[in-house]
């Protein structure tokens, strides 16, 4: 297989914007000159996740993840470098040249693709069957009743699973690995290890991950079963996890660049109505309340939620249920859009058309204080005065949470009014409910809660005296020619730690190749992903001076100083740990008086430099 010229992977590296690729799947905010959001590698709480247009790469301060635009879409995906530089490519509209194709090498992705593929074959025949055959009859009618276009069955590629055992006899004849169909989820396997299918006499919703690539299923019952669950999702598969699925995420979230929001529906039916009706930034979760796991991958997108369920009383506790679970974060502005007439989403586009749906979605959005002070009305009988009293209170609690006294002002009216009580008295309540929180909210050991921060790089790890050293010079040689000849120069000269060395030495053949550095060329040309890491970590570092001699020849000093005894210490370090496994006591006191001496000898060193 012919390899990429480098010249098209410049082309294509030079031809996009890191932050628009980033973006797609982080949520990132300017925090002084690089952008900062959640990492899409690991689960945090606070920003460390950095992006640097200037120098076209990332680097996350937390997990230590870091390279250009390639590298960030092979650790997201599990591509391989090749299917990387192409994924780039074909958003960018670049054609690969004549001959060169691109392969999977990335570990992972290879032990999970056939399972992915497993996925696809099978959604392509339930979607065939759904559309062109005499099986898909009753699946097509049911759709049709939902008013669901063509358009949307083949963009949602909906599909029908017949109850003759039809995926599995598709399988053998493709002589597919009986392993890997055991591992997809898509069948049940007897006693005897025959495979049956899994999904029978369902309308089939394939689901994707957070990438976009299909990794499992849920059935929906078209003919009332008691003994068998309405929906039916895939179980748990090396791919599959449904507390990490949101249903059209990979789609939605980019929308939800445009519309600066995502939407959070109760059912995959409503998503897709919704997106028949012109609404693309909708998702829904798996069938259950919100995970830990898919609000975090919200935040990644957006922090404006609005939520938008059934109009019944079911759909109405939902709504309670999410819109706690979201404020528990602290982290998202929740808006909640009322279905009226206890209709749910799809029942209302079908009954007002796509303008009456865009419409709601518009104008029905209330304040997330509106909707509980409503939802909590519900739970009382007015009629009595005990409850009546009650609901007053715990509203009038409710209000005194708002910051704005415009807002509770205006809810302290409507309260009174819907009440028949004395607004004074509403007020006074109030006033002593927001001194209640506010007692209760303030830190004991200060009467000011200070601000929150805002994103900002996170401290930098404490690194010894000759590693920090040799990270100032080692960046001052990649950004510095004439630091580079000072330091090259010197031809016994080497850095101490290995992960320095090879940069430098990688460096050394990129200098013969390249007249001048580039960050992110520099980082594909290094390949290996580990100091790609250690490389964007440096050019994460605050700029050190360059241009100072002083600081080169200082730097320079440090290195050839202490790395002999730093080297010396460290093989006594091992040493003195192997003679205390073996219990040689004489061994380890010669040892131990060593390394006091060498230690001795590298502290006169600092001494004297400071």
């Amino acid at each position: 297989m012919p390899k990429l010229p480098e010249d098209f992977v410049e082309r294509v590296r030079t031809s996009t914007n890191i932050t628009d690729v980033v973006s797609k799947y982080v949520q990132l905010k300017k925090a002084g000159q690089n952008l900062f959001g959640l990492c899409p590698f690991h689960e945090e709480r606070t920003a460390s996740f950095s992006v640097n247009e200037g120098k076209q790469i990332f680097h996350c301060f937390s997990c230590g993840r870091g390279g250009n635009v390639f590298t960030f879409l092979m650790d997201l995906k599990g591509l391989s470098f090749p299917e990387a530089v192409e994924a780039v490519a074909k958003d960018d509209g670049i054609e690969l040249p004549a001959g060169v194709t691109t392969q999977a090498t990335n570990p992972k992705h290879q032990q999970q693709q056939p399972l992915i593929a497993a996925h696809q074959e099978a959604a392509q025949l339930y979607h065939h069957i759904l559309v062109n055959t005499k099986l898909g009859e009753t699946a097509r009618a049911y759709l049709k009743k939902r008013q669901i276009s063509p358009e949307m069955i083949d963009r949602f590629n909906l599909g029908y699973a017949p109850g003759n055992q039809v995926l599995q006899s598709f399988f053998s004849e493709r002589k597919t690995d009986y392993q890997t169909l055991r591992k997809t989820g898509l069948f049940v396997e007897d006693q005897q290890g025959n495979l049956k299918d899994r999904f029978s006499n369902r309308l089939m919703f394939p689901i994707a991950n957070l990438t976009g690539a299909l990794v499992g299923f849920s059935g929906r019952l078209l003919q009332p079963d008691d003994n068998a669950p309405k929906y039916l999702n895939s179980p748990e598969t090396e791919i599959f996890n449904k507390r990490r699925v949101l249903y059209n995420y990979a789609t939605a979230r980019q929308a939800a660049r445009q519309e600066h929001r995502l939407i959070l529906f109760e059912g995959f039916m409503d998503v897709i109505s919704a997106t028949q009706a012109g609404i693309e930034n909708g998702v829904a979760s798996m069938g259950t309340s919100l995970t830990e796991e898919q609000i975090y991958d919200l935040k990644r997108v957006t922090d404006h939620i609005d939520i938008c369920y059934d109009g019944d009383t079911p759909g109405q506790k939902a709504i309670a249920r999410a819109v706690t679970l979201l404020e528990q974060t602290k982290q998202f502005q929740i808006g909640v859009i009322q279905i009226p007439n206890g209709m749910d989403p799809d029942e209302y586009r079908r009954e007002f058309g796509a303008a009456g749906f865009q419409n709601i979605v518009k104008s029905g959005r209330e304040p997330v204080i509106k909707f509980r002070l409503r939802y909590l009305r519900t739970q009382f009988n007015l009629s009595n005065e005990a409850e009546r009293i009650d609901y007053a209170q715990q509203a009038t609690r409710l209000i005194a949470s708002l910051d704005s006294s415009v807002e509770r002002t205006v809810y302290l009216k409507d309260l009174a009014t819907d009440l028949d009580l004395e607004l004074a008295s509403l007020q006074e309540q109030c006033d002593q409910d927001r001194q209640r929180l506010e007692h209760e909210q303030r830190p004991a050991h200060s009467k000011v809660t200070p601000p929150p921060a805002a994103p900002q790089q996170r401290e930098q790890p404490r690194y010894s005296r000759v590693e920090n050293a040799e990270r100032q010079l080692l960046t001052a040689m990649l950004h510095d020619s004439n630091v580079w000849t000072q330091v090259i120069n010197r031809p016994d000269f080497n850095f101490v730690h290995d992960d320095y060395q090879q940069l430098y030495l990688f460096a050394q053949e990129f200098f013969r190749q390249h007249a001048e550095y580039d960050s992110a060329e520099f980082s594909d040309f290094v390949g290996e992903r580990h100091l790609q890491s250690v490389l964007a970590e440096l050019e994460m570092t605050p700029a050190y001076d360059y241009y100072s001699a002083q600081a080169v020849a200082d730097c320079v000093k440090i290195i050839q100083q202490d790395a002999p005894l730093t080297a010396q210490i460290k093989t006594l370090k091992h040493e003195f740990a192997v003679a205390e496994q073996t219990g040689n006591e004489l061994q380890q006191l010669k040892l131990a008086t060593d390394l006091i001496k060498l230690q001795q000898q590298l502290d006169r060193l600092k001494a004297t430099d400071d």
